[in-house]
């Protein structure tokens, strides 16, 4: 069945993360995704995490379901060609600094000019405005400038921290999917293409909106402790494996003390309450954490589930392929490689009951389709052959 997405077809200038995985999204529900590499080297997650054995788990997850073109950007036989084949795309996707394109000859204006229904989806750091719109950023830098590695350290004066590298990234990424795909709607409405963007800076923002909000409104950042409050946050057990436990409607307080058989604590006024548990929230973190301590953390799930308390033991990746509920779902998911074989890879997370995406092809090897491509688009064999000859474009 086809996918959502069935019939579009993005030109894809995205490379390292916030791009590709937008787009690797777009593949997997159904749109036609032609990646243009450089013809010497190609986008540089090509080399991110490669193995001893030459396979790059970072390449294969972000470019799955696309095509492979070699074009180089900096000839402007490369550019012309390039906005040939954007004469009949429906996207344009990137994410280089703002104004690179645009000093190829390649940016919004130029690719409207040839098709005014062209949607131009632009990734970027900073936003294309202000004086950081040209800087240089990555996944890390967002997390500082915008106040999420300072938030996650603790706050004011704590030590800031990056709890996940690419975390800033891969929800740009998220955000630009859903850019490019509210500018579709609108262009079934409307007939006319459009420019999105969307930045790392942007979207990190979006991340802490409660956040923020309380800082705009009290003057001051909300501290972050080690836990949200006693009856939030995680607990090591007897096997040294650790519960994660979220009890914030009050409702969870007699059900959490009965799992833990600590019944004179659910109406003892230091703790009946969750404002109460909160002002006395050190003693009972302690008298918690000591509890849990007596038993493993499965036997403690087991309990909690049977009183319907929020509760999961901690999950390392070594479980992922594994679990029953993540396979039931089809969150991860198996397919064949032309190099590697069968492998697990983590599944489509949107899922729709009448045009349900599916994981698509392995990633590409670098200028696999360039011929291909070419030939569908109606570049005459000489001319990419003349092009070929020139060292404008490549193949794999």
């Amino acid at each position: 069945m086809p996918g959502p997405l069935t019939g579009y077809t993005v030109l894809d200038f995205t490379r390292y993360q916030q791009g590709p995985y937008a787009t690797a999204l777009m593949a997997d529900l159904g749109a036609r995704v032609i990646k243009v590499e450089d013809p010497g080297t190609g986008d540089f997650g090509r080399r991110l995490w490669r193995g001893a054995d030459g396979y790059s788990p970072f390449w294969e997850a972000l470019n799955r379901g696309k095509q492979s073109i070699c074009i180089d950007l900096r000839r402007p036989e490369g550019v012309e060609l390039a906005l040939e084949l954007g004469e009949r795309c429906d996207i344009i996707a990137e994410n280089f600094r703002a104004g690179v394109m645009d000093r190829w000859g390649l940016g919004y204006d130029a690719f409207r000019a040839r098709n005014p229904r062209i949607i131009y989806a632009q990734a970027s750091g900073w936003g294309s405005k202000g004086p950081l719109a040209a800087a240089p950023s990555f996944d890390q830098i967002a997390q500082a400038r915008s106040g999420f590695a300072q938030h996650s350290g603790g706050g004011p004066g704590a030590t800031p921290l990056v709890p996940y590298p690419g975390l800033a990234d891969h929800v740009g990424a998220m955000n630009f999917f859903a850019g490019i795909l509210a500018a579709l709607v609108a262009r079934e409405r409307t007939g006319r293409g459009q420019r999105v963007e969307v930045s790392l800076l942007g979207t990190q923002l979006a991340l802490q909106t409660a956040e923020l909000q309380h800082a705009f409104h009290a003057g001051e950042q909300r501290i972050r402790e080690f836990r949200a409050s006693p009856t939030a946050g995680h607990y090591q057990c007897s096997d040294g494996n650790w519960i994660m436990v979220v009890g914030i409607d009050q409702k969870f307080w007699p059900r959490l003390c009965q799992a833990l058989e600590a019944h004179d604590l659910v109406d003892d006024p230091r703790f009946s309450r969750g404002s109460a548990r909160f002002t006395n929230r050190e003693e009972l973190q302690e008298i918690l954490a000591t509890r849990f301590r007596t038993r493993p953390a499965h036997e403690w799930a087991e309990r909690l589930a049977a009183v319907d308390h929020p509760a999961q033991v901690v999950q390392g990746h070594e479980h992922i392929a594994t679990d029953p509920q993540v396979l039931a779902n089809g969150y991860v998911v198996e397919r064949d490689h032309p190099r590697w074989g069968r492998e697990k890879v983590v599944g489509l997370h949107i899922q729709l009951s009448e045009t349900p995406g599916s994981v698509s092809d392995p990633a590409p090897e670098l200028g696999a389709h360039t011929r291909t491509v070419l030939a569908e688009f109606g570049i005459p064999g000489e001319r990419v052959e003349a092009l070929l000859a020139a060292g404008v474009i490549a193949t794999g």
